[in-house]
């Protein structure tokens, strides 16, 4: 344990200044002795560990990205580099990026230590010195839920070392999990005035964060490998605290929530924590940027003529697992991918990349199983940082640490294990309600070509007014000179006032408009008829008009030629519960319906693998998914992921847990490597 404690030393001597290193006596050195004398410098030292958690080495790249990035919902699409970062499960226990959530979860952990044991040394309000205090126990208890999550037995230290301190056995994981429950109780009673409302942010740990994270805690300890089933009853204890709290809810559009993380904009009540990057709330220190939305997000290249551009590498793709959980329109006739009824699926399966620098271009990326993954997407960010003289800027996406949604399906999920579903189904609706959009009224749901036309030439633009809403967009597909589809691009604003009460009127194209300059090669429609302006100018109040056996019609100032039929289709609006899980399952058919749910609501989140591990078959999943991805195209180079399914087949049980890193097997003679490493 010598480099925790020479790391931490580390940590607390970047509060010095060197500038009078040459002194005998010197007076700007601090030392755990001389420091944590006022409340500022409690709340300085609380903060620096704040900023911590969001270093490369934690949830800035390595938590949500390595040894987390290749599941059933996500693949890697890497070879060699790939490996060397982790993300194919073909690692060992010298890779560093294995070592980098131990040493530096230590590193605060030791940093904790030292504030908790001086913590009564300042006089100041006890109050203020409550929230200090119990957001250190709860940080320290995350630190450690973290580490025994990916390590499974850990040393547990609960003071500073002495620089000697070296050798310390491993505690076993239910000794972790039971420090990690007093930690955060302690930090309940601690904070129990301290909710969102007084914080006014969420990148700094509230009550009902720590009651948030201690049922996920107890998910964790209730499955595999613990298996203490008992816990589900305080997975419901501790959900029912944060739901009856009424202090959060679910954002009316999943889209917006991780908008809001792109642009800095706090949603406390979606987002229960969320861990601040670049432009930080007040009290918190800025950080210089991160990956998020980099590796995991939409495929784009900085253009030095376009300052609307950014950078990301797009380094995982979805699958077509994820892809197919969504729920389509089955009368929809877009091809090749039939519109979905789900709003999260296309946010979250991007379906396009941006090629190019010179200028840059927006290009259609179709085949499932290369989708980027879309949920954190860097053109969201502010414009002044993302894309600076054309080179990267520094991208800040803050990382949403437990939403509400959890909450709400953790809820079920425990309901359904200790009651059975028939309470359960109340969580996981309002979660399914929000994900189609209908959490608030009844949206468009779908738009169905009734005459396809014929002579398009470009695809026309697609107008929905009416309805008593507002905010729908569609996309026709054309081929054939005919409109064969409709994609429906949005359902609509999803805000107060703008839900559908009526089918809205779909426009496909542009009608005739006297009095309009119209371009050469415009296509516009009049009478059910299809026109292309072959000589520019402006139309006059004579509408163009085509008779039988006529080739073209003209009008002064423009001529209109004829060009074919004109395209028409039908809006449809949800009605009620359209979006509500399958009614009278059985309890086993609604835990797999929630591993679904989950999946669709979290994907990306750095969930999804330790949920497969908490339910007990993670090497079985992860073959069995393998199976199926061959059989469904994933192994095909031109439109697979073969380096994802490589990936996924080099799944071993040794895999459930991390390898403790080898320089510290190496400092500690008590440590045990995990098995199979």
């Amino acid at each position: 344990m010598k480099r925790i404690c020479i790391l931490a030393c580390i940590a607390i001597a970047g509060l010095t200044s060197c500038k009078k290193f040459l002194d005998t006596k010197p007076t700007d050195f601090y030392t755990p002795d001389n420091y944590y004398g006022t409340e500022t410098q409690l709340q300085q030292a609380l903060t620096g560990v704040y900023g911590d958690l969001m270093r490369p080495e934690l949830y800035a790249q390595v938590m949500g990205f390595n040894f987390v990035s290749t599941t059933d919902e996500v693949m890697s699409n890497r070879t060699a580099d790939g490996d060397a970062r982790g993300l194919r499960y073909n690692y060992d226990a010298s890779l560093v990026y294995a070592g980098y959530i131990w040493k530096f979860a230590y590193v605060g952990i030791n940093n904790l230590n030292v504030l908790l044991l001086n913590i009564d040394k300042p006089k100041m309000d006890e109050g203020k010195r409550n929230i200090i205090k119990g957001q250190a126990l709860f940080l320290r208890g995350f630190l450690y839920f973290i580490l025994t999550s990916n390590y499974g037995d850990v040393p547990l230290v609960l003071r500073p070392l002495a620089i000697s301190e070296v050798n310390m056995a491993a505690s076993k994981q239910a000794e972790v999990y039971a420090q990690v429950e007093k930690d955060m109780k302690e930090a309940e009673v601690l904070l129990k005035d301290y909710t969102v409302v007084q914080s006014k942010f969420n990148d700094v740990v509230t009550l009902t964060a720590v009651q948030s994270m201690l049922a996920r805690v107890y998910l964790y300890w209730a499955g595999y490998p613990q298996n203490n089933t008992a816990k589900y009853q305080d997975v419901i204890t501790y959900t029912d605290k944060v739901i009856n709290s009424g202090l959060h809810a679910l954002n009316p559009d999943y889209r917006q929530i991780f908008i809001n993380l792109a642009q800095d904009k706090y949603d406390v009540k979606e987002n229960i924590w969320e861990i601040g990057s670049l432009g930080a709330a007040a009290g918190v220190v800025n950080k210089s940027g991160n990956d998020i939305g980099n590796f995991v997000g939409i495929q784009s290249a900085i253009s030095a003529t376009d300052t609307s551009s950014y950078n990301a590498a797009g380094w995982v793709w979805v699958t077509k697992k994820l892809f197919d959980a969504y729920e389509v329109d089955a009368n929809s006739t877009a091809t090749p991918n039939k519109a979905s009824l789900d709003i999260r699926r296309d946010w979250n399966c991007a379906n396009y990349v941006y090629n190019g620098t010179n200028p840059r271009v927006k290009a259609a990326r179709p085949n499932i199983w290369q989708m980027c993954a879309g949920k954190f997407r860097r053109e969201y960010v502010p414009q002044s940082i993302r894309n600076t003289n054309g080179t990267a800027g520094t991208y800040n996406i803050n990382w949403p640490v437990i939403r509400y949604a959890d909450v709400l399906l953790m809820r079920a999920e425990a309901e359904n294990y200790v009651n059975g579903p028939g309470n359960a189904y109340t969580y996981i609706n309002q979660v399914r309600k929000r994900g189609y959009g209908i959490q608030n009224g009844n949206v468009v749901k779908s738009v169905t070509v009734v005459n396809q036309g014929a002579g398009y030439t470009v695809a026309p633009a697609v107008t929905i007014t009416g309805g008593g809403g507002n905010g729908a967009t569609a996309s026709a597909i054309v081929a054939g000179g005919k409109v064969t589809g409709i994609y429906l691009n949005s359902p609509g604003a999803l805000t107060a006032g703008s839900y559908y009460s009526a089918p809205p009127v779909v426009v496909i194209g542009t009608f005739w408009t006297p009095g309009v300059s119209y371009n050469a090669g415009t296509q516009i429609t009049n009478g059910g008829n299809l026109y292309t302006v072959t000589t520019a100018g402006t139309s006059t109040n004579t509408a163009p008009t085509h008779t039988s056996g006529a080739s073209s019609a003209a009008v002064t100032g423009a001529v209109f030629t004829y060009a074919g039929q004109a395209a028409t289709a039908t809006a449809t609006i949800t009605i009620g519960n359209e979006s509500d899980l399958t009614p009278g399952l059985s309890k086993e058919a609604f835990q797999l319906a929630i591993r679904d749910e989950r999946m669709r609501e979290l994907c990306f989140e750095a969930l999804r693998k330790a949920d497969l591990i908490r339910w007990g078959h993670f090497v079985t999943d992860m073959q069995e998914f393998a199976a199926w991805a061959t059989n469904n195209g994933a192994g095909v180079t031109a439109t697979g992921n073969p380096n994802g399914l490589q990936g996924v087949r080099n799944v071993m049980q040794r895999h459930v847990l991390l390898p403790k890193p080898t320089y510290e097997l190496n400092l500690n003679r008590l440590l045990t490597q995990n098995e199979g490493w």
